[in-house]
């Protein structure tokens, strides 16, 4: 082992190929404090009891973990359906513009929602419904209708012949179903010629589908649907569409909802980063148990997730901790006999200079995110790497090189 051969990864002892952390493949551990993730677990599990599915949000500014929060959630449900009995699905509502044909309105939402659940699961839905006991010796789609709860009968029952007709079995397409189900015109005759005589042109009547797939979710699983939306302040450009998203998001949020739930992640800091169409008039909120006085309690600020310099001091041993290869790691410690200045831990710094990271980073508050303490490793973790392969010797990262790396920010 020499250091002119390693790459990045065998320097630092890593198992991945440089520093960074990746929302999704590491929803397993939740980076904020604890009093934030208490709060945050708090809010869901208490929603799941009074309202049957989560109805909250997280807010923070850039870097602060929102998409690494939902993605936990994620995990959280899909790892615990007992304690969190909800199937979960994260999408991105940016970019909302309604200047821009279906990039806005709640169909844009709604076709965001149909998405994120995809076909499959569609199929799964529909496939277990039909080995359900009680529904064996019923026709299919009236069986369906009769779980339906939400909109008109004719509503229901062209949602039922949809799904029975283009989902129970593999040897039809489904785009004429996928087009019905996101209100597009339909093509041809297929769909009339199932009995389907409704289309989906309002919000309204596309919200009910969604709550009624929730039913069918329920009924076949006891699992509600939680939407996990990224990048909400998006819905600060809705403007002539407001009646119809904020009324979307009312039927959601009603107590008679209990099977579909979401979460939205928003870039701000308090009450000024909730959308106008969620928060005025305050009908939604009221719905979700809380008022202008304490709105923080359904939507969770994560400004505190690194609150101070032990907080952040604990998130860099955390982050190196998932990022590591301990045997990697070990290696290298013993090949160049670091031992005496680091540990397998730490590599490829020393502790020296992990609180001089965080003595600068914690100079400033729009510093003090993950995002930005993760990149300053990363360059100071480069900065050693590049160094010891021009002097062809191993490079230990100490205050001296993070004062250099970190200049311009001390």
């Amino acid at each position: 082992m020499n250091v002119e051969s390693m790459d990045l990864r065998e320097y630092c002892g890593l198992n991945r190929p440089r520093f960074r952390f990746d929302p999704e493949s590491d929803a397993e551990w939740y980076f904020g404090n604890q009093e934030v993730s208490d709060e945050l677990v708090r809010r869901v599990s208490s929603d799941f009891v009074i309202r049957g599915v989560p109805k909250c949000g997280v807010v923070g500014r850039f870097g602060s973990g929102k998409t690494h929060t939902l993605f936990h959630l994620k995990y959280l449900f899909e790892t615990n359906p007992e304690s969190y009995p909800a199937k979960p699905f994260v999408f991105r509502i940016h970019p909302y513009d309604e200047s821009i044909p279906g990039l806005g309105g709640w169909s844009y939402i709604h076709g965001k929602m149909l998405d994120a659940m995809g076909e499959r699961f569609m199929r799964e839905m529909v496939r277990a419904f039909d080995r359900l006991p009680d529904t064996r010796t019923r026709d299919l789609a009236d069986a369906m209708a009769g779980v339906f709860r939400s909109g008109s009968e004719n509503l229901r029952q062209s949602l039922a012949k949809v799904l029975s007709a283009y989902f129970l079995r593999d040897i039809r397409s489904t785009m004429p179903a996928w087009r019905w189900l996101r209100g597009q015109k339909p093509s041809g005759q297929e769909l009339s010629n199932e009995g389907i005589t409704m289309r989906l042109e309002k919000g309204g009547d596309m919200i009910d589908v969604i709550l009624n797939l929730g039913a069918m979710s329920r009924k076949i699983s006891g699992l509600g649907i939680c939407f996990l939306m990224d990048e909400a302040q998006a819905l600060e450009a809705v403007d002539k569409r407001e009646v119809e998203i904020h009324d979307a998001f009312l039927q959601m949020a009603e107590p008679d909802n209990e099977d579909v739930g979401f979460v939205l992640a928003y870039f701000g800091t308090g009450q000024r980063a909730i959308p106008p169409v969620i928060s005025a008039p305050p009908d939604i909120l009221s719905r979700l148990g809380v008022t202008e006085a304490n709105i923080n309690e359904a939507f969770i600020d994560l400004r505190r997730i690194i609150n101070s310099e032990q907080d952040m001091q604990s998130f860099m041993l955390n982050f190196l901790s998932s990022i590591r290869n301990t045997e990697q790691g070990a290696e290298v410690v013993e090949q160049f006999g670091l031992g005496e200045r680091t540990s397998p831990e730490l590599l490829p710094f020393d502790s020296g200079a992990l609180d001089r990271v965080v003595t600068i980073l914690f100079q400033m508050e729009q510093l003090r995110n993950p995002r930005m303490i993760i990149d300053a490793l990363a360059r100071v973790a480069a900065a050693a790497y590049q160094r010891a392969k021009h002097q062809g010797e191993y490079v230990i990262a100490d205050v001296l090189l993070v004062n250099e790396v970190l200049s311009a920010l001390g």
